[in-house]
């Protein structure tokens, strides 16, 4: 019953709070040939725009499950309903990873059609390096409280990796660009360790449930 009354607040959610967040995820696949050619790219040229602009869905994404309980009187009474607060999280998170997994499938198979060398690796490789972004943005928004921290904190993540990319190492989000694929393992286990120590810091030392 817990897991049915959290979908019920979700998809209120989704009506109220998150529709935009996913159009606009939605919008930077749809940009995305305008800003790069997508046609008949070799494995490395076909990495680009997946790695530098359909990755940060997972920023889009990611970023605002906590967004709706800022306002601590709506915390509050969401912290009061019979389904723990925190399992009310894990679904939306669930639902936007299935939908970041889902974009970048859809950009994958975009440029597959247009005749680009990609792969499935090439579809697990996005998704990884957007997991990453956006689960770094998750974690800093989560323990800060605020949304605009946990922007801040994935976009930074971006930008780093153009200018100090020889010292990221295996937490390099642009890998594929290079023709390595190792590193991908790692963020997604960075990943999931960002996500577990967020909901392991609300529910043991913030909020106690």
């Amino acid at each position: 019953m817990d897991w049915c009354y959290s979908a019920r607040i979700v998809y209120s959610d989704v009506r109220h709070n998150f529709l935009l967040h996913y159009l606009l995820a939605a919008a930077v696949v749809f940009i995305t040939p305008l800003f790069f050619s997508v046609s008949g790219l070799d494995s490395r040229q076909a990495a680009q725009p997946l790695e530098m602009i359909i990755s940060l869905t997972g920023t889009v994404l990611l970023t605002p499950v906590f967004m709706p309980e800022q306002n601590g009187s709506i915390r509050d009474v969401i912290r009061s309903k019979k389904t723990p607060y925190l399992l009310t999280c894990i679904v939306r998170l669930c639902i936007d990873m299935l939908i970041l997994a889902a974009l970048a499938g859809i950009s994958v198979l975009y440029m597959k059609k247009c005749r680009s060398e990609v792969t499935f690796l090439h579809f697990a490789g996005t998704a990884a390096s957007a997991m990453a972004l956006g689960s770094l943005g998750f974690f800093a928004a989560g323990l800060s409280n605020n949304v605009i921290i946990g922007y801040m904190a994935s976009l930074l993540w971006y930008i780093i990796n153009f200018t100090a990319k020889d010292k990221l190492g295996v937490f390099f989000i642009f890998s594929m660009m290079n023709g390595s694929f190792d590193e991908k393992k790692w963020l997604l286990a960075l990943s999931f360790a960002l996500i577990l120590l967020t909901f392991v810091y609300l529910s043991y030392v913030k909020y106690k449930i």
